[in-house]
């Protein structure tokens, strides 16, 4: 029910999402998501060089801490996607009060759930480290880093929320200028910090997690202007506040099974590195340059992804169903052509972009191998990634979750461990290969079978 409560401020203009081409939209809003991905990608593969000079243990420990800032991640960006699917639907459906009202609970969330992150993840860090088979330097090196990273999880959450709003409101300039501020800074800095270049104190890992941190500090501060200085992209004041279940509601609707579903992505990810500790530490720091590098090839999709969500939100919202359909279709056919060109570089020159970051010849071989491999199946990666976009926009959250549970679950860890049984190290990057080809088409069917047994029925409502 919209709030009656009526506004000290006045929006932004913004274009019609409901009117005008698909792709033109699509394009517009994605690609400033894309060059801020751009820059987030070039900042890890920075970062992970500079770090990889410290030795093969440290890219180790850098991957498997991100295995873990995943979790974070999957955390934030889960809840941000509800954030920005609810306050989409909700202008959709004009009703701007409770849009405003969502933006405010948001910001909220991001302080609560930050400091319960910090706490919970500065308690349990070793023990989680362990259970991943992180023993003596390497376990040092994991708990040196992610002790700095989970001290500015509040601000981290309220960047990335400060973000969600924004695009819900159609505003996706906002959130990549955040975004570059924060990683320019980070590039910056790491070298200083992990090395000790000047005046600044030799930190060496620690040093890329204390960038990390300041990054992350100036590029909230910035968002944080725009919101309370600059009334962007609403006009958002707490005097008159108050918790409202149903906004909260509305927000994890699609949130909280967002976040589950990539917290399993995350987990999954450390089940792969617990399914590579029969081949020896090389292997492990060849998949955290595999990942790495898929990264990269994830960036359009991911980008176009958002996009999805955005449009798929406003026109549900507006009860355009002819058009969100369309939305979803074109969503894959620009996010696929955007994956194929990274992919074929790397399965042309693995060794080349494995030089990158590999300092013994043991890991250069294992991964060049492994990215050859892995890089044919990543772009089938653009189906599921649009499709959960799609759940999303709809607010169906637990259609994505029941859809990350079938991928991560019944499809990616049995097909892996068994390729690792049955076909070695090579069989585990095979096996990832088919998991990512079968997920694609199960997700695929899946998602028409419910758009149209629930949203063209009407089954389902926007709000």
């Amino acid at each position: 029910m919209p709030n009656p409560e009526k506004s000290s401020g006045k929006s932004q203009p913004r274009r019609n999402l409901q009117e005008g081409p698909v792709v033109g939209h699509l394009l517009r809003l994605a690609l400033p998501m894309i060059i801020a991905f751009i820059f987030a990608t070039s900042y890890t593969f920075i970062d992970r060089w500079f770090v990889s000079r410290l030795g093969d243990t440290a890219t180790a420990a850098i991957g498997m801490a991100f295995s873990i800032q995943l979790m974070v991640i999957s955390i934030g960006s889960g809840i941000g996607t509800g954030i920005n699917s609810f306050i989409a639907r909700n202008l959709g459906a004009k009703n701007e009060m409770d849009a405003r009202d969502s933006a405010r609970h948001a910001l909220v969330l991001a302080i609560g759930l930050g400091l319960v992150i910090a706490v919970l993840g500065l308690l349990f860090q070793k023990s989680i480290y362990r259970l991943m088979g992180a023993e003596g330097e390497l376990l040092s090196l994991l708990i040196d880093y992610m002790t700095i990273i989970f001290l500015f999880t509040p601000i981290n959450l309220l960047g990335m929320f400060s973000s969600s709003i924004f695009q819900g409101y159609g505003n996706t300039m906002t959130p990549m200028r955040l975004m570059m501020l924060g990683n320019i800074l980070n590039l910056i800095l790491d070298p200083l910090l992990i090395f000790g270049i000047g005046p600044f104190p030799e930190m060496g890992i620690e040093g890329a997690a204390l960038a990390t941190a300041i990054g992350r500090t100036a590029a909230f501060s910035y968002i944080a202007w725009q919101i309370f200085g600059k009334h962007r992209p609403v006009a958002i004041d707490f005097r008159n506040f108050r918790w409202r279940p149903d906004i909260a509601a509305g927000i994890m609707q699609v949130g909280l099974p967002s976040s589950v579903g990539q917290i399993f992505t995350s987990v999954a990810m450390a089940v792969v590195f617990t399914i590579l500790t029969p081949f020896g530490q090389d292997s492990k720091a060849a998949y955290t340059i595999v990942f790495t590098f898929e990264m990269v090839v994830f960036l359009p999709v991911i980008g176009v992804s958002q996009a999805i969500t955005i449009m798929t939100g406003h026109n549900f919202g507006a009860k355009l169903i002819d058009r969100v359909n369309r939305v979803y279709f074109n969503g894959i056919m620009v996010a696929f052509g955007f994956m194929c060109i990274p992919a074929i570089l790397f399965v042309l020159f693995p060794y080349f972009f494995t030089g990158i970051f590999a300092q013994s010849d043991s890991v250069l071989d294992i991964g060049a191998n492994a990215l050859r491999i892995v890089a044919l199946g990543s772009v089938f990666y653009a189906i599921p990634i649009c499709t959960v976009a799609g759940f999303q926009g709809l607010g169906l959250g637990n259609q994505y979750l029941w859809s990350n549970i079938v991928r991560i679950f019944l499809i990616q860890i049995p097909v892996v461990y068994a390729g690792a049984i049955f076909g070695g190290l090579n069989g585990v990057w095979y096996a990832m290969v088919a998991a990512n080809i079968v997920n694609a088409f199960v997700l695929f069917f899946w998602y028409r079978h419910i758009f149209k047994r629930k949203i063209v029925s009407g089954e389902v409502q926007p709000l």
